[in-house]
């Protein structure tokens, strides 16, 4: 019985040492690693779409936009011919004789406004996309480079994708 008198006593320490954990602190711009690549086969065996996953860090957690249809935005992100319209950034590039090419693929998105609720902005979390692969691909081999806006218009460091050796046909 005197057993049970020590359990509040240990809930308030456990609380206590809880309560002292500081907050997330990142930089104020954004930064991203590299997680994955990987791609998907269809029912023969050929490669269909290309996966990435990254990481990213931004210590005010200014990441992502609202919907266009929302309004809530500044029209900066809203206006497709604005350099900011899409905030995840990707260049494609295919190794020919050799050498790296990049090739002009829209594969270039818009993170959703994932800004957390409460005083504690900072955001760490993992963006995974989905990549269509460019129609004239037989057996090739791609990367990426990939780097990120903020909404205050910081961009994020660029990370390079492994390489990834593609069979379409």
């Amino acid at each position: 019985m005197k057993y049970f008198a020590f359990i509040p006593a240990v809930l308030f320490l456990a609380m206590s040492f809880n309560g002292c954990k500081k907050p997330d602190e990142f930089p104020l711009v954004p930064f991203i690693e590299f997680k994955s690549i990987y791609s998907e086969k269809d029912a023969q065996g050929f490669d269909q779409k290309v996966f990435v996953t990254v990481s990213f860090t931004d210590g005010d957690g200014d990441i992502g936009y609202h919907s266009r249809e929302s309004g809530r935005n500044d029209a900066i992100f809203d206006d497709p011919s604005s350099p900011y319209f899409n905030n995840f950034i990707v260049k494609t590039f295919i190794l020919k004789n050799g050498s790296w090419n990049s090739i002009d693929t829209p594969v270039s998105a818009r993170i959703p406004y994932l800004t957390p609720e409460g005083p504690n902005k900072a955001l760490r979390g993992e963006i995974s996309r989905e990549f269509a692969l460019p129609v004239a691909l037989v057996q090739d081999t791609l990367r990426y480079d990939i780097f990120i806006y903020d909404r205050s218009l910081n961009q994020s460091n660029t990370i390079t994708t492994s390489t990834i050796i593609l069979n379409t046909r």
